[in-house]
């Protein structure tokens, strides 16, 4: 009897010990707010006390109010968007989870009574307690704190990916309301020269086929105007749903891109910081811990079953009894091999995910670097040397036109390649700040991560895609 106290009070005793340890009352949100203010230089709110409203665009009507930067649409969003709350709640499940993996499962008794009795009716009570479960405190204890630090993690990844999305979906309705504005001109222009082919056709000065040619290529300009009015409706429904405002806002957008940096990092700082700062990798590193205490946690799983305690019972004939009991399974059959096996398995598997991630960082970080030099060195070209060449062109054009050595078709076509030069500028300016955007995704690894469920690249849209096939196909007709 001694003895048998003295096994369950020096089981029960650590166990204890182990189980009061804290849990943060916060549910880690302090940490993730650090780490998003590092990365976006952006604030994120989280009041898990405060009930849940239905959506209302009055709390951010004063940002929206002024000039729409992408900083101030990541401000916005961070305050407004649910999905961004509900990644949010997370860390309170996570919370939970480590509350439940800390606490020490509750006893269980067991009572029976026998009729008819003679000359009493006898009666058994019982307390037991599973000993497997007071030695697998600390254990689990362990698993639970490596899961809720994962999951800080994984909200904070989520949350600057999220930020990243919010800016490239800003820079696609700057560019798409520019793209519109270029093509209302190149619409313009053309149907001014589809107007003076006409009067021309009845003064007998064109012939039939060239009237047609002119026509079809006014009817093929309206088509690329009606796609370019769908991509900023749909680049700027997709910033509305980013913010998360019920109603259609009028954002007020500024006239131009930012300016770009002076320069862009180097090959060898792009590889350094991704083997520094992805969060890809650091979460990996948080699953081979779960999975580590997972092993630890596996090694009794043998002793599923394991129970002392205490009973009370009394005989037909009055006489009582008391004393302890205890459940020992035999493992002969089950001895926890398959536990065991899949928990080192998994160890494994997040281990070389691990390796993987580690290999893959270098390789992503450097093809978003090439992506984002390309559209620089694209937009550059085009404001360097094709818009001047188109702008001389236009001008030398209009000389001659004044001299009588040009036709008006000339001079009208003239300008409709100038403004499609300044349109396609617009959209490698579009590519780059993008591009900027992906390339900080790569460096932190966090393009995985999501505040929903779909995945992120399928929720932008594809903008400018029919004026790119027309442009083609102008170039195969050439």
């Amino acid at each position: 009897m001694i003895r048998l106290r003295t096994v369950v009070a020096v089981a029960l005793f650590p166990a204890l010990f182990t189980g009061c340890a804290s849990v943060p009352k916060d549910s880690g949100f302090s940490d993730v707010r650090r780490t998003v203010i590092q990365e976006t230089q952006q604030a994120v709110e989280w009041d898990p006390s405060r009930p849940v409203q239905p959506p209302d665009d009055s709390a951010v009507a004063l940002l929206l109010q002024e000039e729409l930067t992408a900083d101030r649409a990541v401000q916005v969003a961070f305050a407004n968007n649910r999905d961004l709350q509900a990644t949010l709640e997370e860390l309170g499940i996570a919370r939970a989870e480590l509350i439940g993996a800390s606490t020490i499962r509750n006893p269980l008794v067991h009572a029976e009574i026998r009729f008819p009795g003679d000359p009493v009716k006898p009666f058994e009570l019982g307390l037991t307690k599973s000993l497997l479960d007071l030695l697998q405190l600390g254990g689990r204890k362990k698993l639970g704190r490596a899961q809720f630090e994962a999951a800080g993690v994984r909200v904070s990844a989520a949350l600057i990916n999220f930020a990243g999305e919010v800016r490239m979906s800003y820079f696609d309705l700057l560019s798409a309301r520019k793209v519109l504005a270029r093509q209302e001109t190149i619409m313009k222009v053309q149907e001014a020269a589809t107007d003076l082919s006409r009067r021309q056709h009845v003064a007998g000065n064109i012939s039939d086929l060239d009237l047609e040619n002119e026509q079809a290529r006014y009817e093929q300009v309206k088509l690329d105007h009606a796609r370019a009015q769908l991509d900023e409706l749909e680049a700027r429904e997709h910033v509305t749903a980013r913010l998360g405002l019920v109603q259609r806002a009028d954002l007020k957008l500024p006239e131009d891109f930012p300016a770009l940096p002076a320069s862009e990092m180097t090959e060898e700082e792009v590889t350094a910081q991704a083997m520094t700062r992805r969060m890809d990798v650091r979460m990996a590193q948080r699953e081979i811990e779960v999975a580590q205490a997972a092993v630890g946690v596996a090694r009794t799983a043998a002793l599923e079953g394991l129970e002392v305690g205490a009973h009370v019972e009394r005989e037909p004939d009055g006489p009582k009894s008391a004393g302890p009991s205890v459940e020992v399974p035999i493992p002969i059959f089950d001895r926890g091999a398959a536990q065991k096996a899949r928990a080192r398995a998994m160890l494994r598997q997040a281990q070389q995910r691990l390796g993987a991630l580690t290999a893959m960082a270098r390789s992503e970080a450097r093809a978003a670097l090439e992506r984002l030099l390309e559209a620089r060195s694209r937009m550059t070209y085009m404001r360097e040397v094709v818009i001047p060449r188109r702008d001389r062109i236009l001008r030398l054009t209009q000389l001659e036109y004044n001299a009588m050595l040009r036709g008006v078709f000339q001079l009208l076509e003239a300008r409709q390649n100038l403004a499609s030069a300044q349109r396609d500028e617009i959209i490698a300016t579009r590519d780059y700040w993008v591009g900027r955007t992906q390339l900080e995704s790569a460096l932190l690894g966090v393009s995985q991560f999501s505040v929903r469920r779909e995945v992120p690249d399928k929720m932008r849209p594809e903008l400018f895609a029919p004026l790119r096939q027309g442009k083609t196909n102008e170039m195969e007709k050439n």
